[in-house]
């Protein structure tokens, strides 16, 4: 009795860890490298806030953009029926695509070159039953991004609506250590 006590609350506390401790996969597949250097930009976003994210992600990111932040954004599907989850997955894999072209684009406007890493920062993630996002206290069908910025390491440094706070998200990941340039 006491051993299944124990594992149960050891599933528990696994449960709760960041996302940096899990192995969180993209939907290409590729590992999301919370934790390891550099400032993360967690989003949480779901159908109805496709649109708030479009008008302000790019802008913020632009603003941070000496961080290099890593951007992870956690599509919940919890409201899309089973059958189209696949597909849902596939529009997904297109905004991605559709995202870094809005950034470079945005990064050309005014009048610098995209970054090197801007590929290798942006990350989507299809949460079939939206576990991160009940994490964050988010409801199913919520109407708002929701925001978590991470440190270097992974730890938290401030969470909430992505819009209404905006600059208090901007000023943590400005707070994070600075990334050490590479040089080849």
């Amino acid at each position: 009795m006491k051993k299944t006590a124990l594992l149960t609350c050891l599933l528990g506390l696994l449960g709760a860890l960041p996302a940096s401790a899990a192995e969180l996969k993209d939907v290409f597949g590729k590992e999301v490298p919370i934790g390891q250097g550099r400032p993360t930009l967690v989003l949480y976003a779901n159908k109805s806030t496709k649109e708030e994210l479009r008008q302000r992600a790019s802008q913020f990111i632009y603003g941070v953009r000496e961080k290099k932040p890593i951007v992870v954004i956690h599509v919940d599907l919890r409201d899309v029926p089973g059958l189209f989850k696949g597909m849902a997955r596939g529009e997904i894999r297109k905004s991605h695509d559709e995202s870094l072209a809005a950034m470079k684009d945005l990064y050309r406007q005014k009048g610098e070159a995209p970054p090197a890493e801007l590929d290798s920062s942006l990350y989507m993630v299809a949460d079939s039953k939206g576990e991160p996002h009940k994490s964050m206290g988010l409801a199913k069908g919520f109407d708002r991004v929701f925001a978590q910025v991470l440190g270097t390491a992974g730890q938290e440094l401030a969470r909430g609506a992505f819009s209404e706070g905006a600059r208090q998200l901007s000023q943590a990941m400005s707070a994070a250590p600075a990334v050490a340039s590479r040089k080849p």
